[in-house]
């Protein structure tokens, strides 16, 4: 049993490091496409949802339909929209970089990256919840493992063999294969193939979820214990506003705003400036 909620725990987030991955190399294409300084700083507000989902956090985690439980009533949804925004994505993405559509390409991943960051909230909480009776360490663990593997495979993966240079040089030659004008695949075929994916895996959850409750109803177990200790919507913000009046939380906020302003832009453009 705990080796199954492991393996789920990582395969989302390892669905969430491929995407952010994936939008983080987004910024090298449309440098290999002549994109303007300005053009890559408008792309790069993609990323801040990350940095507010403590705003909306409260929201997901207290209101929830409970036929559908609490997690799946907002992971599968937020899950099946990406697959979708992905899988509509995959044929116009080509199109939209080379002609560099940049607010276009700003909306689109935004959204994406809105849902992924919901989509961290939502895994967050059910992590934990998961291990909490057995080993709580094995939901940082879970996180760490499946977001490193995705970010590898959204970036690293999708760089080295979508480059028909590298695939020729590295791969075709040596088993005396042909050149050809394109990697091992193309941008298209892997978006499209990691929004089937997330379409796949949320039928695979509906259907884990389905069972269990039928399970749950046969031993007659308590489906919602949680929420007997559970807050409402206006208590969870109450208690996050209580956090602030702690000198050292005001603190270290202050501290995770401001640490990275001293190389920020540094660190941000050295991998376009190099490609250029």
């Amino acid at each position: 049993m705990l080796i199954w909620r492991i393996l789920i725990v990582i395969i989302l987030y390892l669905l969430q490091g491929c995407i952010q991955g994936f939008t983080g190399s987004i910024p090298l294409y449309l440098a290999s496409y002549n994109a303007s300084w300005q053009q890559q700083g408008t792309f790069h507000w993609v990323f801040y949802p990350f940095s507010f989902k403590i705003l909306w956090a409260p929201i997901i985690d207290s209101i929830y339909i409970r036929r559908f439980g609490r997690r799946e009533t907002w992971l599968i949804p937020i899950q099946l929209m990406i697959g979708i925004i992905l899988i509509i994505l995959s044929f116009y993405l080509e199109f939209l970089l080379i002609n560099l559509r940049i607010i276009i390409l700003t909306i689109i991943f935004f959204l994406i990256y809105f849902l992924i960051a919901s989509q961290d909230i939502v895994v967050d909480g059910w992590s934990v919840s998961l291990f909490s009776t057995s080993n709580p360490q094995w939901a940082s663990t879970c996180q760490v493992i499946g977001q490193m593997i995705g970010h590898f495979i959204g970036s690293t993966i999708l760089m080295t063999f979508e480059s028909s240079d590298f695939t020729n040089k590295y791969i075709r030659e040596p088993l005396s294969l042909p050149h050809r004008s394109y990697g091992l695949f193309s941008l298209q075929q892997f978006t499209l193939f990691w929004g089937i994916t997330f379409i796949i895996v949320s039928i695979i959850l509906i259907v884990i979820s389905f069972f269990k409750k039928q399970s749950n109803k046969k031993n007659n177990v308590n489906m919602e214990k949680e929420t007997q200790t559970k807050l409402n919507l206006l208590e969870t913000y109450l208690a996050v506003l209580q956090l602030f009046k702690k000198r050292c939380i005001r603190q270290l906020t202050l501290i995770l705003l401001t640490f990275s302003l001293g190389f920020a832009a540094t660190g941000h453009m050295t991998n376009l400036t190099l490609l250029g």
